[in-house]
Formats: C-alpha cells, sequence, structure tokens
C-alpha cells in the first residue's frame, strides 16, 4: 500500500443497520468491529490525516452487469456499456448512477455498476455524519475472485454474496432457477479481507467517480502565488511608470504651448508676464473692439433673458457678424411682445436696432441687431 492508515467501511443493506469496519496499518488489518464506535475502539481521539477511506456498498443495493462491446474501442466500449445499463434499469435513468470499471481489453466485458442516486447521497450523507469523506465506494461483490465457471461464495461485511462469471447477487436471492447444477467455490474470510484491502489502491471499480467524485481541496502552490505576486507587482510597476511618463509628456507640451501662448500675446502686451494673466487681458482688448468670446455671450445671454418675460416670442435666426455685432430674429403673434423684448435689452444697456416685418403666416417678425 501507497497510505500507512486506512478504514474500511463495510455498509449493511438495512438502513438503519450498524455498519461494521476494519482499520488498516501497513497494509494489514489492525483492529475491526461493528458500529460507529471504531476511534474508541482503537483509542484515537480521530483518524490521522492522510487515511484512506473506502466504503464497500452492500449487493443487494448495487446491480452489477457485464455488456460487452469487442467491436468498439475500450473507452467507446465503456460509455456503451454504460448507457445499456441505466437503458435497463428497473428506475428511470435520471435516478441511476451507473460506473464502469477501468477494463481495456475490448475481447472481455465491461462490468458496470448501477446503484440510486439516492442511495449515493444517503450513504456519502451517512459518511460525512461521522466525520468521514470516502475516497472510494466499492460493490461488495467485486471483492470476491472471479471465477472460471461457476461462481464463488464468500462472507462481505456480514453478508454472504455469490459472484459467477457474468453475474453477483446475495446469497439469499439466489434462486436455484439462477444456480443450476453449477460448481460453488467458497472464499475464506481472510481472503476478502486481503482483497478488501488490495482495493485500497487498486479498486476493482470505483462508484465515487463523475457527479459523486470526491472534491479535493489542494493546497496553494506558495512558489507559483510568490510568482503571481512578483509579475502582479511588475506588471503594476510597469503601468505607473508608463502614467507617470504621459503625466510628465503633458505637463512638457503643457508648458511648451504656454510659452508658445505667451510669446504670441506679447507681440500685443509687452508686459505681459503669465499666460493667464495675458488671456485675460487680451479677452478685455476683445471686448472694447466688440470682439472676442464676450462681445457674443454677453448680449445673447441678456437677450434670451429679456425673453423670458416674453414667453410669445420666438427666436428664429441667431448670428454674428466679424465686427462682434449679434443678429437675430424674433418672432411673435403681436408687435407688443417684442417691444417688451427690446425694452429689457435697452435696460440692459446694450444698444439695439430693429426692422418689423410680417412673415406669411400673419406673425409680427422683427430683424434685431444687439451691440455692448
Amino acid at each position: 500500500m501507497s497510505r500507512r492508515d486506512a478504514l474500511i467501511l463495510f455498509l449493511p443493506e438495512a438502513d438503519d443497520a450498524a455498519p461494521r469496519w476494519m482499520r488498516v496499518i501497513d497494509g494489514a488489518p489492525v483492529q475491526a468491529g461493528e458500529g460507529a464506535n471504531w476511534l474508541a475502539a482503537c483509542g484515537i481521539a480521530a483518524l490521522p490525516a492522510q487515511t484512506r477511506v473506502m466504503l464497500v456498498a452492500p449487493a443487494a443495493r448495487v446491480a452489477l452487469h457485464w455488456i460487452a462491446h469487442p467491436d468498439l474501442p475500450p473507452r467507446q466500449g465503456r460509455a456503451a456499456a454504460r448507457l445499456a445499463a441505466l437503458a435497463g434499469g428497473i428506475l428511470p435513468a435520471d435516478q441511476l448512477f451507473a460506473a464502469t470499471d477501468a477494463n481495456d481489453d475490448p475481447a472481455r466485458p465491461h462490468i458496470v455498476a448501477l446503484a440510486a442516486r439516492a442511495d449515493m447521497q444517503h450513504w456519502l450523507l451517512r459518511a460525512q455524519h461521522h466525520g468521514l469523506d470516502p475516497d472510494l465506494i466499492v460493490p461488495a461483490a467485486l471483492l470476491l475472485p472471479e471465477p472460471d465457471a461457476g461462481f464463488t461464495r464468500g462472507p462481505v461485511g456480514g453478508e454472504t454474496v455469490l459472484r459467477g462469471v457474468d453475474m453477483a447477487l446475495p446469497a439469499d436471492m439466489a434462486l436455484p432457477a439462477l444456480i443450476g447444477d453449477a460448481t460453488i467455490a467458497d472464499v475464506s474470510a481472510g481472503t476478502i479481507e486481503g482483497r478488501a484491502i488490495a482495493a485500497l489502491d487498486a479498486p476493482p471499480l470505483d462508484l465515487r467517480v463523475g457527479d459523486f467524485a470526491k472534491r479535493v481541496r489542494r493546497a496553494p502552490d506558495k512558489t507559483l502565488l510568490r510568482r503571481i505576486a512578483l509579475w502582479s507587482g511588475l506588471i503594476l510597476l510597469i503601468a505607473l511608470l508608463i502614467a507617470l511618463i504621459g503625466i510628465v509628456k503633458q505637463r512638457v507640451e503643457a508648458s511648451r504651448l504656454d510659452a508658445q501662448s505667451l510669446a504670441l500675446a506679447q507681440q500685443v502686451l509687452s508686459g505681459a508676464s503669465d499666460p493667464a494673466q495675458a488671456q485675460i487681458a487680451l479677452e478685455a482688448q476683445l471686448a472694447q473692439r466688440g470682439a472676442g468670446a464676450r462681445a457674443f455671450t454677453a448680449p445673447v445671454a441678456a437677450l434670451l433673458a429679456a425673453m423670458q418675460d416674453a414667453p410669445g416670442v420666438a427666436l428664429t435666426s441667431l448670428t454674428r457678424d466679424p465686427d462682434g455685432m449679434v443678429r437675430a430674429t424674433l418672432a411673435a403673434a403681436k408687435a407688443d411682445d417684442i417691444n417688451a423684448v427690446l425694452l429689457g435689452l435697452q435696460a440692459a444697456g446694450f444698444t439695439i436696432t430693429a426692422t418689423p416685418s410680417q412673415d406669411p403666416g400673419g406673425r409680427t417678425l422683427a430683424d434685431i441687431t444687439v451691440r455692448p
């Protein structure tokens, strides 16, 4: 054996019956008993951490099928045998669980173990209730030697089991019609114990696969974690350096543009020494000439403010001349509404002109100019 400690539980057919158990150390049985008191009987508080646990499923609850597919490769033959066993089960296929042996010889039949999913869940929950997480589940009948002819018979976990060339069943279910005059070779309990111990490392068939496979918690690889942390740190450092280089480039470019802008502004403002102050001074000069952003935003803001007091007035066009003059067209049902807007502009300190007209729909129009 590759593992020093092992515990084998022989599950009974009845759910309320006590299981039989056997503790194995260094490949030899050292203690055995019945019930769930194996810790007290072994004089230990808990099983060692690396103890290998095997459940032996009762023969009456696991049906074994021998199905041959000599024309198929072994892997495909196993899959076909499994599907055939599920299709031939008494319960619906979704309530059954099937597992196959590891036979790679296409000339030999594949052994398929068929059990109810409810039984599998019950066995695992029962083991979990006693603090066990089984590593494998082996059908009881496969612990008997395979006969060349006839049957082998022996006690497995307190029940007598028969195994034939292509069938296996509990002894109390062996009807004379099934046995006939076939020879029956009795197998000693010691031989069965030895085969159970050998099954810890080389099970003839393991039901703990597929949906019921044991979930192994792997310990984290510290070397791998250190490598991940190192590479993560390097990636973050490179990303930070790229960001810092981008910021430096942007600041250098911004300084160059500020210096270029200041040099251009000094051609108009000889005393300018700061780009922000130069911008304010240039905007002030543009405003005095009727140009610049303020020459447009201030008249437009005043026009919109005046229109708020005249909800019947609509703005149909708005333009700005190169000299800074704002032109707009107002429309209203009554000329008095437009006059209210014009009076509001004058009260705000703007110089205005207005040319009245009328559109084809009968509305009054006014083409106005606004200047600070």
